[in-house]
């Protein structure tokens, strides 16, 4: 009874542990897990932040599958470990496989670094590679913008030369230059950006440095360094150093100011000597001059020294080194006559106990050279165009014991002419002369000067005079009225108008032109006033197709434009002509250039489309260039552009050399160059253009009026005259004759032809239209009148061939001419007859 009693006993509390069992929670055996995501933390370790509050996120995730229930501590730390501030939060409940994202807030972060930590306490698993129960990211809050200048003291100068090395010195001296350093220090952790001022004031004068774009890093100092240009002189040294740009919220020193005191300057104390042999020497002779310097001083010297003898340097001496208790001789030979020579010192500061500058006087026998009349030389030749010569001459006396030579000397910018030498005996009077070609227009001055080499010239021996120089003058060149002489000659006037200035003498040579040369047949001396000057020629026995004028100048140098000129006969077959335009470029060029030349090819008469090869020569004959002529296209005048090297001269004459049908047709023009050392640059002459224009149109104006005068006074003249149908009809090929509007010339051109004709006497261009349909015109009115046609005898030349014995060219010439032939291959001239 007892013993199951016992196994009673023992069996209750296992029944009321049964009981129990399903009372208990089931959460207790089926909790989840909430874990960090290690990729959503809002924070970058290290991260640098400028505000006290941080906001950031993160996600929190169920990973095993059930509810679960967490809280959530902030924590901020020190480095050290100091708990700053700790913040739990509870988080609603998580569902099954639950992703929640949470955003959070760390308020009043101090400065420096902090840890901030993340943790979750409560229904939590284990850390994985993606997930963990706390996190911790180091943060760092920037101390804000604090930027000062360092003490007073800080701001140091010192002296420099002028190269910028340092004097050594450690104060500063006058002649010495400014080296100025100073700090400044970023206290915050923010990096600086900004500038400084460094200005001052010394011996009156203030100077600023302006430095951009400085930058000092945060918790950090930088020295910067002003140097000012301004040459320090003896006394005080005011100075300011001001920061410019964004200073930061915080107080600091942003501006200094003092005062330094300039000591004198420790300077080379030279003294100097000059020594002669002229005790020993007579005028005229080779005389030694020597020159010696010491220096005395503490500190050496650097620079250089000059000697000049009657103000005219004959020692120039550079990088010179003198030490302390040094010494340096130098010597030089000159001419042996009276004269003072003066020796000094440059390029380095000397103290002014020194005894420089030095001066030696030389006295001896010699020849004394005095102005016998106006103390200036008298010019003569103007007045002056550019090109032309001014001659100076001057009256002087020997007023000295001995003989001796004197010679003047002009100049002009860069150019110099020395005169012949004079001897003069003692006593005796002579004319020293010289002459200078002037080679720019406008304002020059002319410099003078008296030399001699073995005597002194007293008074006045150089000067300046001021000239107005003209632009160069030129010829124009121009064949008018070209007719038949009623003799069996061709008569004919060379008008040649010379630009406004003083009077020219010219050569002017006329002849005639066939398809193999150039014959000029009579040549004149001329002296030509400003002006129009008409001349009247008259040739015999020529079979000539077009006759040629040009000219030569004598001695002066002539302008730009063409130089000589050539018309065609009426009535000849197809005739080429060649001229250079009037400009090249570049428009001024100088000896070397590479240079553009343009030359305008026509042709006059029966069109015929053919080339040839051109040649471009200088005024010596040597060949600048060779190209082939262009394909004329239809037209009748082509232009072709010619690269050569530009020759020597002040003024260039160009020739042009044109193979074209079996002939060679030539013409040559004057270029002025430019000049390869510009001493001032000439303005641009806008009245003379305005002038130009203005008187352009006029001209313009008045050959169009005249022209349509003498139009109507034609046709009101010519008779009404109708043709029969039968002779309406045009041949291809036919032509008409009609008149140039400026000088009355009879031209040919066809009757189907419309388009522009360029006059071969006067050059005057005018436009024609074709007459056919104005002759069908007339015929439909009335077919009654007869239509008087004239019929044009054209008479071929006859020419033979020759060959140039020199270089076996071959050249065409008339028959009947028995004169000296020019070969434009080889320039050879020989007898026609003797071939």
């Amino acid at each position: 009874m007892e013993g199951n009693r016992t196994r009673v006993g023992g069996l209750a509390p296992l029944v009321v542990f049964l009981l129990l069992v399903p009372m208990l929670p089931a959460a207790q055996a089926q909790s989840g897990a909430v874990m960090i995501d290690l990729d959503s933390f809002g924070i970058d370790d290290y991260a640098s932040i400028e505000s006290e509050n941080l906001t950031f996120t993160l996600e929190l995730h169920e990973t095993s599958g059930f509810q679960a229930n967490v809280s959530l501590s902030l924590r901020v730390e020190s480095l050290e470990g100091t708990l700053i501030s700790n913040e739990t939060q509870t988080v609603p409940q998580f569902g099954i496989n639950e992703q929640r994202n949470l955003s959070l807030t760390v308020l009043n972060l101090p400065f420096g670094y902090n840890i901030i930590t993340a943790e979750l306490f409560g229904d939590i698993g284990s850390n994985t590679s993606e997930h963990v129960s706390a996190l911790s990211r180091t943060v760092q809050r920037l101390r804000p913008l604090q930027v000062s200048l360092g003490g007073l003291t800080s701001v140091l100068a010192q002296g420099v030369n002028g190269t910028g090395a340092p004097t050594a010195n450690l104060t500063l001296h006058d002649g010495d230059y400014l080296e100025v350093a100073f700090p400044i220090v970023n206290d915050g952790d923010v990096n600086w950006n900004g500038g400084a001022i460094f200005a001052m004031e010394n011996g009156g004068s203030t100077f600023e440095v302006l430095l951009e774009n400085l930058t000092v890093g945060g918790s950090s100092s930088q020295i910067f360094y002003a140097y000012p240009s301004l040459r320090l002189v003896e006394g005080n040294l005011s100075w300011w150093v001001n920061l410019t740009g964004n200073l930061g919220e915080e107080t600091g020193v942003h501006s200094l100011s003092g005062v330094w005191g300039v000591l004198p300057p420790p300077l080379p104390v030279l003294n100097g000597l000059i020594l002669s042999d002229a005790d020993v020497r007579q005028a005229g002779e080779n005389l030694t001059i020597e020159f010696y310097v010491w220096n005395n001083g503490t500190v050496a010297f650097q620079g250089g020294f000059a000697c000049y003898e009657n103000g005219e340097e004959v020692l120039n001496i550079t990088g010179v080194i003198i030490e302390p208790e040094g010494e340096k001789n130098w010597s030089v030979s000159r001419t042996a006559k009276p004269m003072l020579v003066d020796c000094v010192a440059n390029g380095g500061r000397v103290d002014a106990g020194s005894s420089m500058p030095v001066s030696l006087v030389i006295a001896m026998p010699s020849a004394v050279f005095e102005s016998a009349g106006s103390t200036a030389p008298t010019l003569n030749g103007g007045p002056w165009h550019k090109g032309d010569t001014v001659d100076a001459n001057m009256l002087l006396r020997n007023t000295g014991t001995l003989e001796g030579r004197v010679r003047l000397v002009l100049s002009a910018g860069s150019t110099v002419a020395f005169g012949d030498w004079l001897v003069l005996q003692d006593g005796s009077a002579g004319e020293i002369s010289a002459s200078l070609q002037l080679s720019i227009d406008g304002e020059q001055s002319l410099t003078w000067a008296i030399e001699s080499d073995n005597g002194a010239v007293y008074g006045v021996n150089n000067g300046t005079v001021s000239l107005n120089i003209q632009p160069q003058q030129s010829v124009d060149v121009a064949i008018k009225h070209v007719s038949d002489s009623g003799a069996g000659g061709l008569e004919f006037t060379v008008q040649l108008e010379l630009d406004d200035g003083r009077s020219r003498s010219i050569i002017l040579d006329v002849g005639y032109g066939t398809a193999d040369s150039t014959v000029y047949v009579q040549t004149q001396e001329l002296l030509l006033q400003q002006g129009v000057h008409d001349y009247t020629f008259t040739l015999f026995d020529t079979k000539a197709e077009s006759v040629e004028a040009k000219i030569t100048p004598l001695g002066w140098l002539i302008g730009p434009g063409p130089m000589a000129a050539s018309t065609s006969l009426p009535g000849s077959e197809t005739v080429f002509s060649l001229d250079f335009s009037m400009t090249t470029t570049p428009l001024r060029p100088v000896r070397g250039d590479e240079v553009a030349v343009e030359l305008n090819l026509v042709q006059r008469g029966p069109y015929q489309n053919l080339i040839g090869d051109v040649w471009i020569t200088d005024s010596s004959g040597v060949n600048l260039a060779k190209v082939t002529s262009p394909d004329w296209g239809g037209e009748t005048s082509q232009s072709l552009s010619v690269n050569i090297p530009w020759p020597e001269g002040s003024n260039v004459v160009l020739g042009a050399v044109w193979s074209i049908d079996g002939s060679l047709v030539t013409t040559e023009m004057s270029f002025i160059s430019g000049q390869e050392i510009v001493e001032e640059a000439t303005p641009f002459p806008v009245a003379a253009v305005a002038y130009g224009l203005a008187l352009g149109a006029v001209l313009s104006i008045g050959l169009r009026l005249r022209y349509k005068s003498e139009q109507d006074e034609g046709s009101s003249a010519k008779p009404s005259t109708k043709s029969p149908a039968a002779s309406s009809t045009v041949q291809p090929g036919e032509k008409r004759e009609i008149s140039c509007p400026e000088c009355t010339r009879k031209l040919r051109v066809p009757f189907d032809y419309t388009g522009s004709v360029g006059c071969p006497d006067c050059g005057e261009k005018f436009s024609v239209e074709a007459e056919i349909m104005s002759r069908e015109q007339d015929v439909l009115e009335d077919d009654d009148t007869p239509e008087v046609v004239e019929q044009i005898e054209t008479v071929e030349p006859t020419k033979v061939e020759i060959g140039c014995p020199e270089c076996d060219q071959i050249l065409r010439i008339p028959s009947d001419y028995q004169g000296s032939v020019r070969c434009p291959a080889c320039t050879h001239i020989f007898k026609s007859y003797d071939v």
